[in-house]
């Protein structure tokens, strides 16, 4: 019954609500409140124990943060003399979490409450005594320019595990699963293991998959019924699901009046670079390339790091620029050819590859050519190609490598090709080089080889990457002489 007084019937009833709440609101079935009865020692006096989170939001103008927050996400306060528990860095996560980008910062304050934690009755007091704590504790700078302060108290902040709370939860699922009302979410399942925003997300798609067709290909409510095994594995979307197959396969009838509404597949591309202590400011310019695609393309940026950026916390104002950029800093040791960060990568993502891959030396200039709209990778005429270079000039393979290419990398693109044609005697690629190259021709090399070229320039001797820079056009399922229809100058 709505609040307007008007009926609706169901065969399924999904419920987000906190369970303990709708045990006491069905007042055709006043014995399910017997299922909340109890007495946890927090203001709704049932039997579900959780916690009570009083939030204080704080914003601050300028860029001032104080520099052990840099890359903070979470500080914890153990120490009786805060009152806060928790203290969230929100702007650190992204620069838009605050109303001027950029030129503000914000904390989010988490402060318990509970018969054995008493706040403060009143909520400016609360406030106060929050803005002192995070002074004391040098979260707040003293002279830092507050521009406002925000609170809300949430009754049903976190449910709480404890010995007796699957034979509380399960007895009330049963009987309200004898109504056809499913009861979850965070608080609707009161399973902390699983009552984050992704698994709540897929309690609502399991419950719908048990109404209408008894389960789906993780079981029969396989999020709720047995979280563990859940949180051990990955469940990939199904694009392509069939609800009349579902239903006929699970012996159910269903009408279903509308057409399916599917998560759109976005195609992606990666752009793959090493890095040491070079400029990347060309990320910036990756960003606004990618912003400015016409149709919507994922994408991300994955710096092998081989002079520990990656181990390190930069300042605020980097991570949160990397953090538009999709820029992913992965720490990466082998400092003798920085070019194995390339076959790393393609070792490490080889089964799951996006459509395609742009390889990208460190350094790379952010007026160069691959960005440009007009002769870049996202120019019009590149759009569906397999393979395509951008570089400074056309380079020859020397003499002086010769011996060290066919002895090293041919036998590789031999292995890759699936051929025993003898050592060409010219090769011919762009020297600085960035590459373009699709799915289909990334995969059409083994693994087994990648993973070879990965162990040949994962050794100390610099000259491999020597060799190999006139080797991976070949490897790409490229001719030794490449083309000059597949080169374009920075």
């Amino acid at each position: 019954e709505l609040a307007d007084g008007s009926r609706v019937p169901f065969d399924g009833l999904l419920s987000t609500m906190p369970i303990v709440s709708l045990l006491r609101m069905l007042p055709d079935h006043p014995n399910l409140a017997d299922y909340a009865a109890g007495e946890n020692g927090a203001a709704d006096h049932s039997r579900f124990k959780h916690q009570t989170v009083n939030l204080v939001g704080v914003g601050i103008e300028g860029v001032g943060v104080p520099d052990a927050l840099n890359g903070v996400h979470w500080v914890y306060f153990p120490e009786d003399k805060f009152l806060f528990y928790r203290v969230t860095v929100l702007s650190n996560f992204s620069p838009l979490m605050v109303a001027r980008p950029f030129k503000q910062w914000s904390l989010l304050v988490e402060v318990s409450e509970s018969m054995y934690r008493v706040v403060p009755d009143s909520r400016e007091e609360l406030r106060q005594r929050v803005l002192e704590g995070l002074r004391a504790s040098g979260m707040l700078p003293v002279d830092a320019k507050i521009v406002s302060v925000w609170d809300k108290r949430l009754e049903y902040g976190y449910p709480v595990p404890y010995v007796e709370r699957n034979m509380h939860v399960h007895a009330a699922d049963a009987a309200l699963r004898e109504l056809g009302i499913w009861s979850r979410g965070r608080f609707g399942s009161w399973k902390y293991e699983v009552a984050n925003q992704d698994h709540s997300c897929m309690l609502g798609v399991d419950a719908v998959d048990s109404m209408l067709f008894g389960g789906n290909e993780a079981g029969r409510e396989a999020t709720f019924n047995v979280p563990n095994k859940i949180n051990q594995q990955y469940r990939k979307y199904n694009y392509d699901f069939d609800p009349s197959r579902l239903a006929q396969q699970a012996g159910r009838r269903h009408t279903f009046a509308a057409p399916v509404r599917r998560l759109v597949r976005l195609p992606q591309w990666d752009w793959v670079t090493y890095h040491c202590k070079q400029s990347d400011l060309w990320a910036d310019r990756v960003r606004e390339l990618m912003i400015a695609r016409p149709s919507s393309t994922k994408w991300l940026i994955h710096s092998y790091e081989h002079c520990g950026s990656a181990d390190s916390k930069r300042p605020m104002l980097e991570m949160l620029r990397e953090g538009l950029d999709h820029l992913d800093r992965v720490p990466h040791s082998n400092a003798s050819c920085a070019a194995s960060g390339w076959a790393r990568h393609l070792v490490a993502h080889y089964s799951k590859l996006p459509a395609r891959v742009i390889f990208v030396r460190g350094g790379l200039d952010s007026e160069s050519a691959l960005l440009d709209k007009e002769r870049g990778v996202s120019a019009g005429r590149f759009q569906d190609v397999d393979f395509h270079m951008w570089g400074s000039h056309v380079a020859e393979l020397p003499v002086s490598l010769h011996d060290a290419f066919c002895k090293k990398a041919w036998p590789l693109v031999q292995a890759a090709r699936g051929h025993n044609r003898s050592c060409p005697e010219r090769v011919l690629t762009m020297s600085n080089a960035a590459i373009a190259v699709s799915k289909r021709k990334l995969q059409a090399t083994p693994l087994t080889v990648w993973n070879k070229v990965l162990t040949i320039l994962s050794d100390s001797d610099p000259a491999n990457g020597q060799v190999f820079d006139f080797a991976w056009h070949l490897l790409f399922g490229q001719p030794a002489v490449l083309p000059s229809r597949l080169m374009t100058a920075f």
